[in-house]
This record gives C-alpha cells, structure tokens and sequence, in this order.
C-alpha cells in the first residue's frame, strides 16, 4: 500500500511594520474595489502581495492568502475598536494615546472590555495610538 503525500503547510508569515503600512495603504487606495462585508476579490490581495513584496524583511514572501488573512486580522482589530469607541459608555479613542485610560473609573471599563478574549487584541492601544486606524476607517465601509 502507498501512502498518499501529505499536503504541506504553507510557510507562517512574518509580518513587519513596513509590510502592513504598505498593505493598508494599497486596499486603502483601491476601497472602491471593496464588496460586502469590506473584503476585496482576490485579484486585489494578489495585486497588494506583488506590491508589499520589496518590504520583505523576514519569512516567506507574501502570497494573495496570506494578504487576505492579513486583512481580516486587521479589520477584526478596527471593529473592536469601533465597537469599544462607538458602543461602549464611558469610553475614549483617539489616535495619539488610543483609549488613553486614566483614573479608576476608566481602569474599571477597560478591564470590563478586555475580559472577553475577542477585545484582547486592542491591548496594545490602551494608552498608544493605532497608526493605521485612519486609513482603516476611510477604506471600511461603516458596518464592516
């Protein structure tokens, strides 16, 4: 009997700061591309790919898919955000000291936000700002 070949993994991206700028700033320059749900057709993550590909730095270089999943991290950051910033009383955003937590009643909303584990990933913007959250909020359409 012959075993048939396991599938391979593809490589885990490796991320750096000039990548994702370039990345949200390329979907940024072609929102009016972007369908429902603010996800765009896989001919425009492809595209991104071929254009953030001189910012490699380290691991593999970016395909469409690792784009794509790129941007859904992105965006599930965004509207934890909006959901913090839009819906949730008591509560500050900007982009200079992001929640820009102070004083215990502050700690105390923060904390209450933070418990469930999706919110966890706007830990790091309790008192930073989110350098990418202006050009998210011009390419996602209201709802995404």
């Amino acid at each position: 009997m012959s075993e048939e070949p396991k599938s391979q993994k593809a490589p885990k991206a490796i991320w750096n700061d000039a990548e994702t700028d370039a990345l949200v700033t390329y979907l940024h320059s072609q929102r009016s591309k972007i369908g429902d749900g603010g996800n765009f057709r896989s001919q425009v993550y492809s595209e991104a790919a071929t254009t953030i590909a001189k910012h490699r730095a380290l691991g593999p270089t970016k395909t469409m898919s690792h784009c794509k999943n790129k941007w859904q991290s992105l965006k599930s950051l965004y509207n934890v955000i909006e959901n913090y910033r839009l819906r949730t009383s008591g509560t500050h955003w900007d982009n200079e000291i992001g929640a820009g937590i102070e004083g215990k009643a502050a700690s105390n909303v923060w904390d209450t936000y933070m418990e469930k584990k999706a919110n966890q990933v706007m830990r790091p913007y309790r008192n930073n700002g989110w350098q990418l959250y202006p050009q998210m909020q011009e390419t996602l359409p209201s709802g995404s």
